[in-house]
């Protein structure tokens, strides 16, 4: 009896020292989730859902990518994006470069340019298709918050501020899983601290060699109506595409 006793002991013991060692920790540092190998991609956008009425409850203008069709999307590093499709039967295009935004479909008589120099929560970037890039960090503090999971999957959660806070107030959490370096959720709020809407990133594919991509893009109002659906293919990474595109 004693024998067993101590080999229960013993068990025991073991049992207690295993719980205790610790799991590797996940990374805080905001760089390490850096989509560095990625230069530029481009890819077919295809809208699968959009609630007008709910996107504009999300913002403004929040709605006007939505309104494309038959879409090519161009993205270069550091944040140039191009967006060419059909808006309402007539072609129309969507530029970003830097701070700017510009917005042409000549059928209509629509053209307009916009600076974003003074308002970063409203730049457009590669974290709207759920990656991390430096030019986001040139502009964006993150401060780590703690550990968690979105649908299962483990998750480092980062508080997102803008480094001119006395310019925009808004602020984001980004939850980032480590492994893939890819935005899984992102809850964005307003200047005043409101939450403004939910984005989820999912089906997640490998491209190219370390390179993660999210296919599918959705997004939710703050009383979780889904007021949009985004869908990506035929994604082609660093091609070498010329900056003169973009202009």
């Amino acid at each position: 009896m004693r024998r067993y006793r101590a080999m229960a002991l013993v068990a025991l013991a073991a049992t207690a020292l295993l719980s205790g060692v610790p799991a590797k920790a996940i990374e805080t540092d905001i760089r390490s989730y850096v989509c560095s190998k990625l230069d530029d991609f481009v890819a077919t956008m295809k809208v699968v859902k959009a609630d007008q009425r709910a996107l504009n409850k999300i913002g403004k203008d929040f709605g006007m990518l939505y309104r494309f069709n038959d879409v090519q999307m161009r993205y270069k590093e550091p944040n140039m994006v191009r967006v060419e499709g059909t808006v309402e039967g007539t072609k129309g295009v969507y530029i970003v470069s830097g701070t700017v935004q510009l917005v042409s479909i000549p059928k209509i008589g629509m053209k307009t340019r916009r600076d974003f120099g003074n308002s970063p929560g409203k730049r457009k970037s590669l974290m709207d298709v759920g990656l991390v890039s430096e030019y986001y960090l040139t502009y964006a503090t993150a401060r780590f918050v703690r550990e968690g999971t979105v649908e299962g999957t483990p998750v480092a959660v980062f508080d997102f501020t803008y480094k001119d806070r006395d310019e925009d107030t808004s602020h984001h959490m980004i939850y980032i899983d480590p492994k893939t370096k890819v935005v899984r959720r992102r809850d964005s709020y307003t200047q005043d601290g409101k939450l403004q809407a939910v984005y989820t990133f999912k089906n997640v594919t490998l491209v190219a060699p370390g390179i993660w991509f999210p296919t599918r893009v959705e997004v939710q109002t703050t009383d979780r109506v889904l007021a949009g659906v985004s869908e990506y293919t035929d994604i082609k990474v660093n091609t070498g595409m010329s900056d003169s595109i973009f202009r």
